[in-house]
């Protein structure tokens, strides 16, 4: 009966990484659709796209497999081989990333309010997926466990302090790509920079809104306990 439950949970908790995953993926088209420059994570995958004119979800799982080898040279004999199954997940995001593009169809609010409150949206819905990611505690996507790994290493540092300047040096990566192979910034504006400023933030807000739900799923935990 106990392994029952247990084995319940663990599909609670699958479920709810699967779906950290569509809604991460889901805002981060929201964020491109805006026209408001896509959120920091993305915009190196977007530069890349635009400038090889292919789909950025392919860009997204290269970077991806890029952070995990960043974590092995950080970590090295520390590194858990497990986490090498990032790269599956990595490229279900890359294709939850394209299908969620193609859901939208390029739809756009009109006016630059709009615009600016997709933008927010997206920035909830990216911190949201995050957050369910993370607490699902099965495997951290890339970007979040290059974050995590950093934040580990120095003591005292809180990963969304970690993330915001991750995501900056992203920014400021993607904007020099884009400068050097487009003749411009090109999906890179004000919204980029919001977005590095405020996911970090928005994280443990969104964290203490789903709560219930992270509760919900390590619900076998607590059965373990009071066993």
């Amino acid at each position: 009966m106990k392994e029952k439950i247990i084995q319940t949970r663990i599909l609670q908790r699958i479920g709810m990484y699967t779906a950290g995953l569509f809604v991460l993926a889901f805002g981060v088209a929201v964020s491109i659709n805006s026209r408001l420059g896509v959120s920091p994570v993305n915009a190196i995958p977007y530069v890349l796209g635009r400038i090889f004119d292919t789909q950025p979800g392919v860009w997204a799982t290269s970077m991806f497999a890029f952070f995990i080898v960043l974590q092995i040279i950080i970590l090295r004999r520390e590194f858990r081989w497990f986490d090498i199954s990032q790269i599956v997940f990595s490229f279900i995001f890359g294709y939850f990333l394209d299908f969620t593009l193609w859901i939208l169809h390029g739809y756009q609010i009109p006016t630059y309010f709009g615009q600016l409150a997709m933008l927010i949206g997206s920035i909830f819905l990216i911190a949201a997926g995050l957050v369910l990611i993370i607490n699902a505690k099965i495997v951290a996507l890339p970007p979040e466990a290059l974050c995590l790994t950093i934040a580990g290493k120095i003591k005292g540092a809180k990963f969304h302090n970690v993330k915001i300047v991750v995501d900056s040096v992203l920014v400021l990566t993607a904007i020099t790509l884009s400068l050097l192979f487009l003749g411009g910034i090109d999906g890179l504006r004000e919204g980029t920079v919001i977005s590095a400023i405020l996911i970090g933030k928005a994280i443990p807000l969104l964290r203490k809104m789903l709560w219930p739900v992270i509760r919900w799923a390590h619900k076998e935990e607590e059965t373990k306990e009071e066993s």
